[in-house]
């Protein structure tokens, strides 16, 4: 008993340090670690099995590589084959149903190959599992492709329509551009094919930050392609390369190439190089722009923010499910020796003492869960919606995958190295490397200090308390 108080006391103590420190680490080592500590107090290291701990240090590797080669692979595939076309919905909407049906088949399948007692799941055979998730699966999908798609596809659409109309000078008129350097003005009218182009190619984020007026500060407009580039050097608008804020020092880049910059050159009459010394010069401009941060266009945020809400939910249920069972193991022993006497009991663990630790995991979510979420979402690279569809999605498949072919992995670490994968690819200076290494150190440090808190508590059970 005093051992098992000791493991929860140790494990507790540093879960709690790192979500102060808004550190991401495994609650599994946690309570591993800290077994090992009252255990090598009370009978030494003969009751340790040491090839544990090599498994555990080497998910410490495994973990994070297999997830981020698994999300990489996934978010490729998602950036090539809807995110960089010029008009990314209709791949979006066929893709849909597929991603759905991939996203229910895998958590389905995770939560009943499992086989909780609770459910009567542990007496399905594994054929009948699959063929349960498969049968899920493209009901989901048929669902998804019949009253889904057809209700986004009419959302996106009033919410473009209405996106690009109030940010223009009149609600439903013309659009009106106006050159800042020249005082140029240009009328495109909504029924042109020019107007339509600039509807789906330029990169949306807010109107009022892609187009100033008189009222407001020149801000540069931001956009995705060479060919938008190209229109709007015709037109004469205008796409500063960098601009910088006094107040605050921050430092703000749009995307140029050489049409733009060719256009400043053209419209602005501060430049005489010749075209080749434009193109020249567009080398290390053209390396920027492949360095900034991909942004999901509002349409591309529609199709995938549910999504996205989906994964999320399945990867918390199996994460909390894992998590829970772990660290109340100590718990369950207590019990055990209160009611039989022994440990080695075959009764099932009684639902309150799950529901017991549920409302704990629940608490501490909303306590300081918030800590670990930032670190997560923001703080190692920033999160959008496909991007995060494909760290949730690609790190529930590694973990039932590894699970089931018997490698040793943590949910905690696959959904670092996801992340990491995932915002790596996105753009090469957005994952902060110096936060990832604190991370690696936490998990690096997690089994030993637990471990000795647990020791420490178990030494003043044996020499001073009992």
């Amino acid at each position: 008993m005093a051992g098992s108080i000791s493991a929860m006391c140790g494990s507790a103590v540093w879960q709690l340090a790192a979500s102060f420190l808004k550190l991401p680490i495994s609650g599994t080592h946690c309570i591993v670690g800290a077994t090992i500590g009252f255990s090598m107090v009370a009978r030494g290291h003969h009751g340790v099995k040491w090839m544990e701990i090599l498994r555990i240090v080497a998910s410490w590797f495994l973990s994070p590589v297999l997830s981020g080669i698994m999300s990489g692979i996934l978010f490729y595939f998602v950036r090539k084959f809807i995110l960089n076309k010029a008009d990314p919905v209709p791949n979006g909407l066929r893709a849909l149903p597929v991603f759905y049906a991939i996203t229910m088949g895998i958590n389905l399948f995770s939560i009943m190959f499992t086989g909780a007692p609770l459910l009567g799941f542990d007496r399905l055979p594994w054929w009948g599992t699959l063929c349960i998730a498969l049968g899920c699966a493209v009901i989901t999908a048929l669902v998804v492709w019949l009253v889904v798609c057809p209700r986004l596809k009419k959302k996106i659409k009033q919410v473009i329509l209405q996106f690009f109309f109030i940010g223009l000078n009149g609600p439903f008129g013309p659009m009106m551009i106006t050159d800042p350097h020249s005082g140029r003005s240009h009328t495109i009218h909504k029924d042109s094919g020019l107007y339509k182009d600039l509807l789906h190619k330029l990169h949306m984020a807010k109107v009022g930050d892609c187009i100033g007026d008189s009222d407001t500060e020149e801000r540069p407009i931001r956009r995705n392609n060479s060919y938008t580039s190209y229109t709007m050097a015709i037109y004469g608008i205008q796409g500063d390369p960098k601009y910088k804020e006094v107040d605050g020092g921050l430092q703000r880049r749009s995307r140029v190439d050489s049409y733009s910059s060719y256009s400043s050159a053209v419209t602005t009459g501060t430049s005489t190089a010749q075209e080749g010394s434009v193109t020249q010069e567009a080398g290390p401009v053209l390396a920027l722009e492949e360095d900034e941060l991909e942004v999901d266009q509002p349409a591309v945020s529609l199709l995938f923010q549910f999504l996205q809400i989906l994964t999320a939910c399945f990867g918390s249920f199996a994460h909390g499910g894992n998590d829970v069972s772990n660290a109340i193991g100590p718990l369950v022993a207590l019990w055990l020796l209160y009611e039989s006497g022994s440990v080695v009991s075959n009764s099932p663990t009684p639902i309150w003492l799950l529901l017991y630790g549920g409302v704990g995991i629940c608490a501490g979510l909303w306590v300081w869960g918030r800590r670990v979420m930032q670190t997560m979402g923001k703080d190692l690279t920033p999160i959008t919606p496909s991007s995060g569809f494909s760290i949730e999605l690609a790190s529930a498949i590694t973990v039932v995958v590894a699970s089931n072919i018997g490698l040793p992995v943590s949910t905690t670490h696959c959904k670092v190295g996801s992340v990491v994968a995932v915002g790596w690819l996105r753009s090469r200076k957005s994952v902060d490397w110096r936060l990832f290494r604190n991370i690696f150190i936490a998990w690096f440090v997690t089994v030993p200090i637990s471990g000795l808190i647990s020791a420490a508590i178990m030494a003043l059970f044996i020499y001073v308390v009992l």
